[in-house]
């Protein structure tokens, strides 16, 4: 379970003073944000509180919870906690592909935050089926464990560390000439290019990747972008599964899997992950109730 936000109330009455129509995300100003997301986070505790004695009415709340989310992000407020109040939301009410596509979004705005980190770590457990790294994936991931096993900021203070040390290195070698600076010099050159390699991909190059999440489930990837074409795939996919968007066609997706296996899907089957930047500072406070490591297994 996610511990994060909000029970159940019905629309504001704010929107009933302001116009008879419903309330528009667009139209939103701070103090109707404030509202909406006052009555998510208590639709998400309402919907806590039954999920034992009646899942079927919590998984409606928790949609009801992520449709308030939602209508905040869509009146442009982008921050890390709103999205991952929002994946809490979705996961909760069951559809783990929403649920990863907003923690991928709040994974860009706040690196290396732990109950995140969990969060999503959990949600990706439970996807089926698992795609694994074919071998000589798997091979390149065990020779740059540091990649994949370190957080960013801890490479990118691996990186500051041996940069002193490399140059400071140099210096004493120039006064003081002994072997053993050499050795130094060396080591500090190459966890310093290692770690900042390691850390400009995540910074630069991996993060204009277009990266996406089914969230269909009995997902058929094709050999074209056409369902006449066959199925590339003995099995269909469902949802959580996460893919690099290689092509855009219209209705059509040309993805690649972690596995490095490609194929066409249908766009509708699929959330685009696109580069989400820092906006307004209205800040679910989800987090507060617990990571989904903790709560969100159990």
């Amino acid at each position: 379970m996610i511990r994060i936000p909000l029970p159940t109330l019905m629309l504001m009455t704010i929107s009933l003073l302001a116009c008879v129509s419903p309330l528009k995300a667009q139209s939103m100003d701070p103090q109707q944000q404030a509202l909406v997301l006052t009555e998510a986070q208590q639709e998400y505790d309402e919907a806590a509180k039954m999920l034992r004695t009646n899942p079927a009415e919590a998984a409606d709340a928790f949609r009801a919870s992520a449709a308030r989310f939602q209508l905040l992000v869509d009146s442009g407020i982008s921050n890390g906690s709103l999205y991952y109040d929002l994946g809490n939301a979705w996961y909760q009410a069951g559809d783990l592909g929403h649920a990863i596509a907003n923690y991928l979004r709040a994974e860009r705005l706040m690196p290396d935050d732990p109950r995140l980190d969990a969060n999503l770590a959990y949600a990706r457990s439970q996807v089926r089926p698992q795609i694994t790294d074919n071998d000589h994936v798997a091979l390149l991931r065990s020779l740059v464990f540091w990649h994949d096993s370190w957080t960013l900021r801890l490479r990118i203070w691996g990186f500051g560390i041996a940069w002193i040390v490399l140059w400071g290195a140099l210096i004493v070698r120039s006064v003081r000439h002994y072997p053993g600076w050499n050795y130094l010099a060396g080591c500090a050159a190459a966890i310093s290019l290692m770690l900042g390699a390691s850390a400009l991909w995540d910074i630069g190059i991996d993060s204009g990747n277009t990266r996406g999440v089914l969230v269909g489930d009995q997902v058929i990837v094709r050999k074209g972008n056409a369902e006449s074409f066959s199925p590339q795939f003995d099995e269909p996919i469902n949802r959580g599964v996460e893919f690099e968007v290689l092509e855009e066609r219209p209705d059509w997706l040309h993805i690649e899997l972690g596995n490095g296996e490609k194929g066409w899907i249908q766009s509708t089957d699929a959330e685009i992950v696109q580069a989400v930047m820092q906006s307004e500072e209205l800040t679910a406070t989800t987090s507060e109730h617990g990571a989904p490591g903790s709560s969100v297994g159990t």
